[in-house]
């Protein structure tokens, strides 16, 4: 799996850490909720705007990096019109509809989540990172399709259930 998945990589190398920018708030449910699986859409680069990066093609609105650095400046300024924020809720609820639908919660948990999410202070939305060893979760990648892609030509990946110990956390839990 690991080879055929390389094979659809950039030539140029396989990345040893793939990155993911989310919210306090959507890793707190997953935790709680989801048997601390956590949904990702992550890159092979922290900082799309490294030299270094140049060879996966990420746009901003795939970058960690530019992902957290929005989130947090919009938490930290306490802006009650962030549009991160607001897509972050989507997000944590169409999660929870998934979930629901899948068996791994009940109505009531979602019916629990939504309402915790509407709740939600700005603060809650504090940005986390989460660091991943490409070796520990390239069985788990899935490659985003050349439609969903922030740029035809960037790498981007998902992994639907990410168990936590495949990660570490950067930020204030």
């Amino acid at each position: 799996m690991v080879r055929r998945l390389c094979a659809t990589l950039p030539a140029m190398s396989v990345p040893i850490i793939l990155y993911s920018a989310t919210s306090w708030l959507a890793y707190t449910v997953a935790q709680r909720y989801y048997n601390a699986e956590h949904y990702v859409w992550c890159a092979p680069v922290f900082d799309a705007r490294s030299p270094y990066a140049r060879e996966w093609h990420v746009p901003p609105t795939s970058s960690p990096s530019e992902i957290y650095r929005g989130l947090m400046e919009e938490v930290k300024r306490r802006d009650r019109h962030s549009a991160k924020i607001a897509q972050n809720k989507i997000g944590i609820v169409r999660g929870a509809s998934v979930k629901r639908a899948d068996g791994v919660i009940t109505k009531a948990q979602e019916k629990e989540i939504v309402a915790a999410v509407e709740a939600a202070e700005t603060a809650d939305f504090a940005p986390l990172l989460y660091v991943m060893p490409y070796q520990l979760v390239a069985k788990k990648l899935k490659i985003v399709p050349v439609a969903e892609r922030a740029h035809p030509l960037s790498t981007e990946f998902i992994i639907r259930r990410l168990p936590r110990r495949c990660f570490d956390v950067i930020g204030d839990l």
